[in-house]
């Protein structure tokens, strides 16, 4: 007996190790970084393979304590706990399977939860009855083995080799077809475990169990089921382990996906700073808008694969609105109309907010992303951008749009110069023709009026002198005629004078010369005109005096002219530190911005003009006016270091 008991003992060992070196393999490798599904299981395996064992070296110990005199022969503490042990290790065989099933098949997550709940509650449930309806007698061990081997290992084996089947699906759709052919070999193992552990083991009075049980198996097969157990669990412990090298490849196509990625990202970030480079280079290479904006876009268009449209706005401070300067579209790409006002609405958040703005449009599935055009703090446009949902560094889109923002103002202040250079040119040309029509027009009246008196003058002496000895009453007549045609020569001269320049500017200062001039022009015009001077008058540097009273004048004569107005006031201030001249009427009115941007046969020189005088001196010039709502026109030149001689006074005149 001793050797049969000796080969017994050494297969139940065996059956144990299988079990535990399975079981510690699967541990070892639950500490993977892995995303797997598989991975997320195994340790339930791990600690059923490992408790398993236990169990099967418990009744390793059992044998050995039943024929062997030196061992303790009361081994029902021990029947108990391989039992338990056993009853455990199946219920973390049902777990994994469970487990792997909901993380495999979430659809089906309630329905595992419900079959794994009920198995548990039947098993609990007849076990309670059993001790129950037995009392004050334990019922038999054998009965609660067959109870444990036939509700909870069946139904334990039998979900773990749905799981593997599911698993090896999974493996298929992941190009893993090897490891999928390892666990067809692990569910098979598992369903002969299945059979040869639970359903052929305890012999008890009830079917199956009383027909395939340990005793029959032995009689008809001539050898021990313990010795196919070993089999069929080496073989689930082969496959399992075999399985197991999946995280290996998953390393390594995880390494290879990750340096593929950092190689795309190196690759994406070359392009995007070539892209960056060019885009700022093309900035630099012209000072036209068009040409600027249509570069631009092109360039990002050619440098993004993700971009495939591009839509830059400009804002127009005369109607207060985002305008489309410039929009293109990637070739085979067509921006429909719920796009164009998803672009539209992302390009008013951003101007509104000053902040990068994103839309997404869920039809088409693209996403805008719209960035401001800033210029020295100042909000100028928007860069709106079509995208697909794979692109998402908006660092170089923001990038971009700051170096377009400062060639777009960069552009403006250059046309701005140029267009007051060819303004410049075109006031000089004027300038040169009123010049030599006001020459053509001092001559016609030398010639007319002075050049007439002074010959009549000496035509006369002529006459004195051939009459002065013949009838000295006559020729003292005619020297008398002689002197009222030379006075009315001098104040005809001394009139002329006034008009070119007034004497009363140099000599008494601005504010006499602007009453003075008021006054000559009411009694040209009939128009109601009042005078003010507010502050403590000062007297300005010669140019900014001659500045102000040719603004004034030009300024009452363009009222003359087109205001068609009843009431005017020309006001002199002396405050903060500025002089300012305003000039207002009650007439007509017109629109600011049509006219100063009218074309050069509409524009209003004399207003040009005034810009240009107040520039010189570097001031500042407002023009408030609206059709029917007469003007204002305000000048601004700084005192500075001014000679602050007082012309006595204050207040208003």
């Amino acid at each position: 007996m001793d050797e049969p008991i000796g080969a017994l003992v050494f297969v139940y060992f065996v059956y144990g190790l299988a079990h535990f070196v399975m079981g510690v393999a699967v541990a070892l490798e639950t500490g993977r970084a892995s995303q797997s599904r598989f991975l997320h299981a195994l340790p339930f395996l791990a600690a059923f393979g490992i408790t398993h064992a236990i169990n099967e070296w418990a009744e390793m110990f059992e044998e050995m304590a039943a024929y062997l005199p030196g061992l303790p022969q009361d081994t029902l503490w021990l029947g108990m706990f391989r039992l338990g042990w056993k009853a455990l290790s199946f219920f973390l065989l049902l777990e994994f399977g469970a487990r792997l099933l909901i993380r495999l098949l979430p659809q089906s997550k309630q329905s595992l939860r419900r079959v794994y709940a009920l198995v548990i509650f039947i098993y609990l449930a007849i076990l309670l009855a059993m001790f129950l309806r037995a009392l004050p007698h334990l019922p038999t061990p054998a009965l609660l083995m067959w109870w444990t081997n036939y509700a909870l290992g069946i139904p334990a084996s039998v979900l773990t080799v749905i799981a593997f089947l599911a698993q090896r699906r999974a493996f298929l759709q992941e190009n893993l077809p090897q490891f999928g052919r390892d666990l067809v070999g692990a569910a098979l193992a598992i369903g002969w475990y299945c059979l040869l552990d639970q359903v052929i083991d305890v012999t008890v009075p009830i079917f199956p169990a009383n027909l395939l049980n340990a005793d029959s198996f032995a009689r008809v097969m001539g050898l021990p089921v313990e010795i196919f157990r070993v089999v069929a669990i080496l073989a689930l412990a082969f496959f399992v382990i075999r399985s197991l090298r999946v995280f290996e490849v998953e390393y390594a196509r995880r390494l290879e996906a990750a340096q593929r990625a950092r190689f795309e990202a190196q690759e994406q970030a070359t392009r995007e700073l070539s892209v960056m480079f060019e885009t700022c280079r093309l900035l630099g290479t012209s000072l036209d808008m068009h040409q600027l904006v249509n570069d631009f876009i092109h360039q990002i268009l050619a440098g993004l694969d993700a971009i495939v449209g591009a839509t830059v706005y400009l804002y127009d401070s005369a109607t207060g609105e985002l305008k489309i300067f410039s929009r293109r579209v990637r070739q085979g790409y067509e921006l429909t109309l719920p796009q164009i006002e998803c672009s539209r609405y992302a390009a008013r958040r951003a101007f509104e907010t000053c902040e990068t703005a994103y839309e997404h449009e869920p039809v088409s599935g693209l996403a805008f992303v719209s960035v401001p055009l800033m210029a020295r703090n100042k909000i100028i446009g928007v860069l709106c951008l079509a995208h697909q949902q794979a692109f998402a560094n908006y660092t170089v889109i923001q990038t971009l749009a700051q170096q377009l923002g400062i060639a777009l103002e960069n552009a403006r202040l250059y046309s701005e110069l140029q267009e007051k250079e060819k303004l410049r040119g075109q006031l000089l040309e004027r300038a040169i023709a009123a010049q030599e029509e006001e020459r053509k027009r001092i001559a016609r009246e030398l010639h007319d009026e002075t050049g007439q008196l002074l010959t009549a003058l000496a035509a006369g002496l002529g006459g004195v002198e051939q009459t002065i000895l013949q009838d000295p009453e006559r020729a003292q007549y005619q020297v008398a005629e002689l002197k009222n045609i030379t006075m009315h020569a001098i104040e005809g001269l001394r009139q002329f004078v006034s008009d070119l320049r007034p004497t009363l500017l140099d000599d008494l200062g601005l504010v006499a010369a602007l009453r003075w001039f008021v006054e000559r022009f009411k009694e040209r015009t009939h128009l109601n005109v009042e005078f003010q001077v507010v502050g403590t008058r000062a007297r300005l540097a010669p140019q900014v005096e001659t500045v102000l009273f040719r603004i004034a004048q030009e300024g009452l004569n363009n009222v003359g002219r087109h205001a068609r107005a009843t009431r005017a006031i020309v006001r002199l201030e002396f405050v903060d530190a500025l002089a300012r001249l305003v000039i207002e009427d009650d007439g007509r009115g017109f629109d600011v911005n049509r006219v100063l941007s009218a074309r050069a046969e509409q524009r209003a020189w004399g207003l040009l003009g005034i810009q240009e005088r107040v520039a010189l001196v570097g001031g500042k010039l407002r023009v408030d006016s609206a059709p029917g709502q007469g003007t204002r026109l305000v000048v601004e030149i700084p005192l500075g270091a001014q000679p602050d001689v007082s012309q006595g006074g204050s207040g208003v005149e």
